[in-house]
C-alpha cells in the first residue's frame, strides 16, 4: 500500500487499516484454547476475569499469574510471583524475570499451555 505524504488518513478510513496492517505485517499472537489472541503491547494472564486471557478450570494458575509484553518485535514474558510457577520449553521463569519469547515457543501456566504463533 502506497501513501502520498501530504493525503490525510483518518484511523477509520479503510486506508488507515490497510497501512498499519502493511506496516506491521502479520503479527505476532498467543494461541490459546484454540483461538488466536493478538499481541499488542502487554497480555495479562491468570484467574482473575480482569485478565487479558482468563484460565479459569485449572487450579494451578494465580490471580494475575504472568504478562507478555511486546517492545518493537520482540516478545518478553514475565511471572507475576506466581505460586506454580511459569515455563516457557519446560524451564522455568523467575518470578519478576523478563524473558525473551518467540514463534514457536510453548509457555506453560499451571497445566494451561499457551504457543507464540506468528
Amino acid at each position: 500500500m502506497h501513501i502520498m505524504a501530504d493525503e490525510t488518513i483518518y484511523k477509520r478510513d479503510k486506508k488507515a487499516k490497510e497501512a498499519v496492517s502493511a506496516a506491521t505485517g502479520k503479527g505476532t499472537k498467543i494461541r490459546f484454547q484454540d483461538r488466536d489472541i493478538d499481541v499488542k503491547k502487554v497480555i495479562k494472564i491468570g484467574r482473575d476475569p480482569v485478565n487479558d486471557i482468563v484460565i479459569q478450570n485449572d487450579p494451578l494458575v494465580s490471580r494475575k499469574h504472568a504478562i507478555i509484553e511486546k517492545d518493537g518485535d520482540t516478545l518478553y514474558l514475565e511471572d507475576k510471583g506466581s505460586t506454580n510457577g511459569t515455563y516457557v520449553n519446560r524451564n522455568p521463569v523467575s518470578a519478576g524475570k523478563k524473558v525473551k519469547i518467540k514463534s514457536g515457543d510453548t509457555v506453560m501456566i499451571g497445566k494451561t499451555e499457551l504457543k507464540v504463533v506468528t
